[in-house]
């Protein structure tokens, strides 16, 4: 990966959000030639290195550290100005943000539960797009009940000794760091006996195995700690407070992630409009209407970040619609393409779209299953009874 010569450090004007907006569309049209765009035909991994170096060019040029505080080596501005950063690029065609999704998932949440000190070592980093992170949760045992994790963390002088196993951890195959929930206290104390590490996934005793998914790509992966060694120095937050920090993440998994979600979302609905019929019109109209209800509703996860909240149980109905809009325009995609999606007689960078289609299958399970968020509204959101 390159590195373009000349990082920014000036301030840009924040004040308006339509004239910065108007400012990255022209810079992303005036440098659209140079600006790296991944093959969709190239090896996942390969399209990863070009993900990358598109984060790197942001970089320098000043984009990718507005929304963050100076203090972690960004230029000011919130997660508004993120948000807008997003959604031009998917407008001007740039794929998916993928990797870098834990800009949305786990940043905000290190933000307010980690030193200050240590995090803003490590965010440029990312930024930078020099390291990838990952989310280390749930467990084989311990998916959606988090609680019941046995990963364990035992102090060892100025650090802990970390033991377990997590799975189905996103981007781990590629990742350099990895944000690990574990139990420090007894199983007892169920979610008061957790805390939060980020582990250097070169660490003596960390194996990494990646696990295939069904759409061909090596996005989960098992990731193994066998008696690592982790400072103190990178616990994220209090030890046994590790469990406000992963309500946080959570939070921005199922509602933040969903701005960064339906940015790409919008754009293949684009893409199908183009090819529909009149014949499937209302079925475009449905798909049109969800995503932008997903809009409207992770717009508000949106709003709440830059005012310095996280959005808690409401962060629910985000993921709920992000599921069911997601999977509804890979539907539509299947009635509208029909037999090339899967044959791909006729159909350009169709394994592009098998790939993406296959993958809104998932959509339902990660980040919380779609029972999960129902169960949250009921009880958090509506006060219904439950047993």
């Amino acid at each position: 990966m390159s590195t373009p010569v000349g990082v920014r450090t000036q301030p840009f004007d924040l004040s308006d959000v339509v004239a910065f907006r108007t400012s990255f569309r022209q810079w992303l049209a005036d440098h659209e030639a140079g600006l790296p765009r991944g093959e969709s035909r190239a090896s996942f991994a390969a399209r990863l290195e070009s993900l990358r170096s598109l984060q790197n060019e942001l970089y320098a040029a000043g984009w990718a550290r507005i929304g963050w505080p100076e203090h972690v080596g960004g230029l000011g501005g919130s997660a508004v100005h993120r948000a807008v950063m997003y959604d031009e690029l998917a407008l001007a065609g740039f794929p998916t943000r993928s990797a870098f999704e834990h800009l949305e998932i786990l940043a905000p949440a290190m933000l307010v539960h980690w030193d200050g000190r240590k995090f803003g070592e490590m965010l440029p980093r990312l930024l930078r797009g020099e390291e990838l992170w990952c989310q280390g949760f749930s467990e084989p045992d311990a998916g959606s009940d988090l609680v019941s994790m046995r990963t364990t963390g035992t102090r060892d002088g100025e650090g802990y000794r970390i033991s377990g196993t997590k799975c189905w951890t996103s981007w781990a195959a590629f990742a350099d760091r990895c944000a690990v929930l574990v139990r420090t206290g007894s199983p007892e104390e169920r979610h008061r006996g957790l805390s939060a590490f980020f582990v250097d996934l070169r660490s003596d005793g960390v194996e990494v195995r990646p696990i295939r998914q069904a759409n061909g790509t090596d996005e989960l992966a098992e990731v193994t700690f066998e008696d690592v060694w982790v400072p103190e120095s990178d616990r994220i937050g209090e030890e046994g407070k590790g469990w406000s920090f992963a309500l946080d993440v959570l939070s921005c998994e199922r509602a933040a992630f969903a701005w960064l979600r339906q940015t790409r979302l919008l754009a293949v609905a684009d893409q199908l409009a183009a090819t529909a019929t009149p014949a499937v019109a209302p079925v475009m109209g449905d798909v049109v209407l969800d995503l932008f209800a997903l809009r409207a509703t992770s717009a508000q996860a949106v709003l709440a970040l830059a005012d310095g909240r996280f959005m808690g149980p409401a962060a629910a109905p985000s993921k709920s619609l992000l599921t069911s809009a997601e999977q509804n325009l890979y539907d539509a995609a299947q009635l509208i393409l029909g037999p090339d999606l899967v044959l791909g007689t006729d159909l350009p960078d169709v394994g592009a779209w098998q790939e993406d289609y296959l993958f809104s299958r998932a959509v339902s399970i990660y980040g919380g299953t779609r029972q999960i968020q129902y169960m949250t509204i009921a009880r958090f959101l509506l006060g219904l009874p439950h047993g």
